[in-house]
């Protein structure tokens, strides 16, 4: 018996790229349930906990899309306090939050009406394996300082800190989604407790606490195939590789310390380096090798399929770095420099346009690891041939852990 488990990151607004990738493998007007089905285990946090609702709601992929590109359905989940609010001399030297914690709640009581108020154990659909699916939503418990796993189930791999308790569809997603400091203005009150997002447990990408989740139910490593999906990353060289023709542009700049930069930067680690680091951990987890010479990459071997589009320049620190095909120079700038909380539809549409050139292969893919110059050593740097391992496995059966030595690079 296979098992198959999605894994969503969040990412606000980027969520959108979540969908657009279930809709190129399923059709955008497939429901729901009817996506769900191909899984026996759901992990979300953040913008990828409103997806996954979305989809036990069912909605097709198409209405859970306009969830995010949709301006007027977009600004009842991120709605903006109030000019008022944001008039304080602090705000000089830190950042104020731009959005009502209030409202988001009460926008995600009017999206999922028909499971939205059912305890999670009671949410029983039917998956891959003929068996009801585990969701997992992850939060963060302001008052423990701990991470919060809100599950469907009584996992064996629960905690003391993270006991199953009897919640809600529409409270788990609202303790998920709730990103502090320059978003939202307060922790989501919900189960006599304080959430913020999970993101800053460091599982803004919950691809580590789904491996985990597997292995506590005994499921056979080399029976599980996981499909983690992201929400836009930006990985640059660093500023002092470049060389006099190149674009400032291009590059990653050093990182002045200050009070309000530092707090910016606090807010922001959400989306950062763990997300990436735990796919990794997930891979060696589930039995994935590493590659012992370059000769080797990329490694392939865990089950595990990472897709995620990299905002990154093409070429290499020898022969130089150039624009992605499909970008000019002031587009490329302004996707570095998007928030997760985008409102703005132009802002949107840039990501819609990044989006599509990741999966025309015109832009990188995100690797399990990468080495130098960003070259994949263990996953799929085409989005092509991510989608394609993962087709391979919902069609035919894994009959053992295999290798694939065989070299991709853009």
């Amino acid at each position: 018996m296979k098992h198959h488990i999605l894994s969503l990151d969040g990412g606000g607004a980027w969520a959108l790229i979540q969908v657009k990738t279930l809709i190129k493998l399923y059709g955008a007007n497939t429901r729901g349930h009817a996506v769900l089905k191909h899984f026996d285990l759901v992990a979300a946090n953040s913008g990828g906990s409103i997806v996954a609702a979305a989809l036990i709601e069912d909605f097709t992929l198409a209405e859970i899309l306009a969830l995010f590109t949709s301006e007027s359905q977009r600004r009842t989940i991120f709605s903006e306090l109030p000019w008022y609010k944001k008039l304080n001399p602090s705000s000089l030297f830190f950042p104020l939050p731009r959005f009502s914690t209030a409202k988001k709640y009460q926008a995600l009581i009017a999206a999922f009406t028909q499971y939205g108020s059912k305890w999670m154990r009671d949410i029983q659909i039917m998956g891959k394996n003929n068996q009801p699916i585990l969701f997992m939503f992850v939060s963060y418990d302001y008052d423990r300082d701990r991470a919060k796993f809100f599950r469907s189930w009584p996992s064996l791999a629960g905690s003391v800190t993270s006991p199953y308790v009897d919640i809600s569809l529409i409270d788990a997603v609202h303790a998920s989604s709730n990103a502090p400091i320059q978003f939202f203005d307060q922790p989501a009150q919900i189960a006599g407790g304080q959430y913020w997002d999970g993101g800053l447990t460091g599982y803004n990408n919950p691809v580590l606490a789904a491996a985990a989740e597997a292995i506590a139910a005994n499921w056979k490593k080399d029976q599980i195939a996981i499909l983690s999906i992201g929400t836009g990353s930006a990985m640059l060289p660093l500023l002092n590789t470049r060389k006099n023709n190149e674009s400032s542009t291009l590059f990653k700049e050093p990182q002045i310390s200050s009070i309000q930069n530092d707090i910016k930067k606090v807010a922001a680690t959400i989306l950062a380096d763990p997300p990436d680091s735990h796919t990794f951990l997930a891979h060696l987890l589930m039995g994935g090798r590493l590659p012992l010479a370059m000769d080797e990459c990329p490694i392939i071997d865990s089950g595990l399929v990472r897709l995620n589009p990299l905002i990154q320049p093409r070429g290499n620190s020898q022969e130089g770095w150039v624009l992605p095909d499909g970008f000019d120079e002031v587009q490329f700038k302004r996707l570095i420099n998007l928030d997760m909380a985008v409102i703005a539809q132009a802002d949107i549409d840039l990501i819609v346009h990044f989006c599509e050139l990741w999966m025309q292969d015109k832009v990188h893919n995100q690797a399990i690891r990468a080495g130098k110059d960003f070259i994949c050593e263990i996953g799929f740097a085409r989005f092509s041939d991510a989608i394609e391992k993962w087709q391979s496995y919902t069609l035919t059966p894994l009959t053992g852990q295999h290798h694939d030595h065989s070299r991709q690079l853009l």
